[in-house]
């Protein structure tokens, strides 16, 4: 090998070897992820008020769908009163999936869809944020002539109530948190609105915002309650029959009130969102899968004192949002979800004066979900309508009896639209109210308490077609059970 030196070259005398020259090479070509799963249309339709009792769940993708992948945690439907629905997955094409129930829906119900990232499309492509939607169902058309058929005695100050299947039998069933007995008060409907004996399953302290659903992903009712002295929520894992295992407890910040259930990171199973009103900040409960839950993770709600929170997906995008309102600053503020478990503010009004409880749905009929706040210290029920973007309009309000502390929403004349109950607690009575159509609500009549109206629940419970009411008196312990005639 003949070798050059330094000196040489620098002299000039030598020339340098030349450089090999390399045949280019085409580029690889570029590895392209496919096209994210879309849904573009599902039917009923999102925020729909007249949704039939027998009607299938039908979504359409952008694209061919992977069948392998379509199951209970993929695809997920579950009623507000008949709890985890059952049904078979038929594909109507390659891009359009039904889901096929075993039974019926229940009247006045609201029917959460929820799609987990896990469902893919034929090439591979997944839901990168899942998706969910709401529609409510249509109840038979209603008298509105409700007549006293009952009272059941629960346990010491009961507040907070879950009204749906809880032994999958069909029928509904009540389960009532009581506050100062620290159980939950379970009554068995025996199918023709009648129930049995109580059955009492511990819970902690001064317990009483409740939710049902399925927790652990067994296809059971669970029950998720939030113990506001002790600091935490109880989960109670349901056996199927109506009864539950000893509570598991998760301590959250100070003082959870309200509890909203939601799938917050599209992993195909519900986590739980606090209101901590002396933590002033919403916790996070994030479900493993199996109904156990990691240590919660606070994050800031826009108010102060946050008391009750609501899922609703404000802006339609197939992602829940997060209503939550603070008792300490009278607002209530919207938080957009990203689908992969964070939220961020997006809007804040003003409310008439400690809001104490908050849900959600369409009450101007015009497709995008409202919220309605008991206004406890001002005697009136805000109506918050929204604008489609994940923002509230400023309140109208209605009169609604001395310190309100609850409001209930629902179909009670089976016209389509969603009225309205407050619980008065000072004055000691329920109103019932009527909705036109578009959020205009009138006053039909109220119904006195024994001593403190304290939460409503608006099903049909007797599974004759029309919507009942189920009233709780907080200070005189009782059930009034009201059948609409």
């Amino acid at each position: 090998m003949t070798r050059y030196t330094l000196a040489a070259l620098a002299a000039g005398l030598l020339a340098a070897p030349a450089l090999a020259q390399r045949t280019p090479q085409p580029e690889a070509p570029a590895i392209r992820a496919p096209d994210a799963l879309r849904v573009v249309a599902i039917s009923p339709p999102p925020e729909a008020l007249d949704a039939q009792r027998g009607a299938d769940v039908t979504i359409t993708f952008n694209k061919p769908i992977d069948p392998s992948t379509l199951h209970p945690s993929t695809f997920n439907v579950l009623g507000r009163w008949s709890g985890p629905v059952t049904g078979s997955y038929v594909l109507l094409d390659s891009r359009t999936v039904a889901f096929v129930r075993d039974r019926d829906f229940s009247p006045a119900e609201r029917v959460l869809v929820s799609l987990s990232r896990d469902l893919r499309a034929a090439d591979g492509a997944r839901l990168p944020r899942g998706y969910a939607a709401g529609f409510w169902v249509l109840p038979d058309p209603g008298s509105m002539s409700f007549a006293h058929t009952a009272t059941l005695v629960p346990g010491d100050v009961p507040y907070g109530a879950h009204g749906g299947d809880l032994d999958d039998d069909g029928d509904l069933d009540l389960a009532i948190p009581n506050e100062e007995s620290s159980n939950v008060s379970v009554f068995l409907n025996g199918g023709d609105g009648s129930f049995g004996p109580r059955q009492n399953f511990g819970v902690g302290f001064h317990c009483s915002p409740s939710e049902g659903l399925d927790l652990s992903g067994d296809g059971v009712v669970d029950l998720a309650v939030s113990n506001i002295l002790d600091n935490d929520v109880s989960i109670l894992i349901g056996n199927g029959d109506g009864t539950f295992k000893p509570q598991v407890r998760y301590p959250v910040l100070s003082q959870p009130r309200g509890l909203a259930a939601l799938d917050v990171d599209a992993d195909g199973d519900a986590d739980l969102i606090a209101a901590n009103r002396s933590g002033n900040a919403c916790t996070l409960l994030r479900n493993r899968g199996d109904g156990t839950f990691d240590p919660h993770s606070p994050f800031e709600a826009g108010v102060t004192g946050e008391t009750g929170v609501a899922p609703a997906d404000l802006n339609l995008d197939g992602v829940l949002d997060l209503v939550v309102i603070g008792y300490g600053n009278s607002r209530i503020a919207t938080l957009l979800g990203d689908g992969r478990g964070a939220f961020t503010l997006h809007s804040v009004v003003v409310t008439s004066s400690r809001p104490w409880m908050v849900t959600t749905g369409d009450l101007n009929g015009d497709g995008f979900p409202d919220a309605a706040a008991a206004c406890s210290s001002g005697g009136r029920a805000g109506i918050y309508f929204g604008d489609g973007t994940g923002a509230l309009r400023p309140e109208v309000n209605f009169d609604s009896g001395e310190f309100p502390i609850a409001i209930d929403l629902g179909d009670l004349d089976g016209d389509a639209d969603l009225d309205m109950v407050t619980s008065s607690y000072s004055s000691g009575d329920f109103h019932v109210y009527t909705n036109n159509g578009s959020g205009n609500f009138t006053l039909s009549f109220t119904i006195p308490s024994l001593v403190a109206g304290s939460c409503a629940v608006l099903h049909d419970r007797d599974d004759d077609g029309d919507t009942d009411l189920t009233l709780i008196d907080e200070l005189g312990d009782r059930i009034l059970i009201y059948t609409q005639q």
